[in-house]
């Protein structure tokens, strides 16, 4: 039976955290049986773009080297990678360890950090070459995300492709569905050996990024199947499983037959008032349905001249080719914009906002997004 652990932890104390977690761990999960002396342990948390750990963006530093000290502890060597998308070489990751304070960390507990610099090819994907050699933790953050609704542990396994290939995929899967697809398929192929989520300080709203607001939920959630785990996490945010497009279809495929036993320190406690993103409401939408609501109550994206700096990275990170600058002028064509939200993504700023039609304005009000 698979097994989710939902911890309450307040906050980003270190010993607090290395002690609960190592507990946890060793109580439910077995470690000694999947980690040894000498082994290389991968930390895959969840880091999207340079940002403060306050803005919950990324994983939190100190969550990253509380558990990497637990590894250390059973002589394993520690290493931490991650392939954000529209970053692809080494000033790219080396910008995002310094201003995320992930090289900080990495320095005072000598944990190697790695880059995507080369790439490997399995099942037609493009993964980063350190995803082989390693014995893999993942550390999601929870966050809201746009288009997915929530990202969670099954999703951070898509900083497992290497660079830009992540636009490209976009480009090709433009649905909601056929992108959970490309997710589910990771799924199966990419093994962690444990998901630990970062819930103490979660993303809710228009997540995964700048235009997401921090919530405090003091959770931390740990569980041996990423999906089991997501499931758990929509649970107890009160998310209904047809709402959140990973869960719908991995039961359709059969991923989630069994039951998994849910060890909680929330005692059942659902939180109910979990804002998800505007853009929740495509995931109510039959499919064919979402092209036409699209264009007739102008459901797009917009650039918020007050924020933009004209720095071009939405631009680079665009698969449709639909943005253009000029004179530090950003445009969005729309007849080639296919609502990804790479941009609105990547945008370090939050100068790429979503623009709240009447069709969904009168949908929220009368259901208050939530279900």
């Amino acid at each position: 039976m698979k097994k989710v652990v939902i911890l309450k932890i307040g906050e980003y104390d270190f010993d607090l955290l290395k002690e609960k977690i190592k507990t946890a761990t060793s109580k439910h999960f077995s470690p000694a049986t999947l980690f040894k002396e000498g082994d290389k342990v991968l930390l895959k948390p969840n880091l999207l773009l340079p940002a403060k750990p306050e803005e919950a963006i990324i994983t939190h530093p100190i969550f990253i080297e509380a558990i990497g000290a637990i590894f250390k502890e059973i002589g394993c060597s520690v290493a931490i990678a991650d392939s954000p998308g529209g970053f692809v070489g080494n000033k790219d990751m080396e910008n995002i360890y310094e201003n995320s304070q992930i090289k900080e960390i990495a320095y005072r507990q000598n944990f190697e950090l790695l880059y995507p610099n080369q790439s490997i090819v399995a099942d037609g994907f493009p993964l980063c070459w350190w995803v082989n050699g390693f014995k893999m933790v993942n550390l999601p953050k929870l966050k809201t995300h746009d288009i997915m609704t929530l990202t969670l542990a099954t999703k951070n396994l898509y900083g497992c492709i290497s660079g830009l290939h992540k636009s490209h995929l976009h480009k090709v899967h433009t649905k909601t569905d056929d992108f959970t697809n490309i997710i589910l398929k990771l799924y199966k192929m990419i093994k962690p050996s444990l998901h630990i989520v970062d819930g103490i300080l979660s993303l809710e709203g228009n997540g995964p990024a700048k235009r997401g607001s921090p919530r405090k939920l003091g959770a931390v959630i740990i569980a041996d199947d990423a999906l089991y785990c997501d499931w758990a996490i929509s649970k107890m945010l009160g998310l209904k499983d047809d709402f959140n497009p990973l869960i719908k279809q991995a039961k359709k495929e059969g991923l989630l037959e069994e039951e998994a036993e849910i060890i909680s320190e929330f005692q059942g406690e659902a939180i109910k008032d979990f804002k998800f993103p505007e853009a929740f409401i495509l995931n109510r939408l039959p499919s064919p349905a979402i092209s036409v609501f699209k264009g007739l109550f102008n459901f797009r994206l917009a650039i918020n001249k007050a924020k933009c700096s004209g720095c071009a990275k939405c631009v680079q990170v665009c698969p449709a080719h639909a943005i253009k600058i000029h004179a530090s002028k950003v445009t969005i064509d729309y007849k080639k914009c296919i609502m990804c939200m790479c941009c609105s993504e990547m945008c370090e700023l939050g100068a790429v906002d979503l623009c709240e039609s009447f069709f969904i304005k009168a949908i929220k009000a009368l259901s208050k997004c939530r279900q």
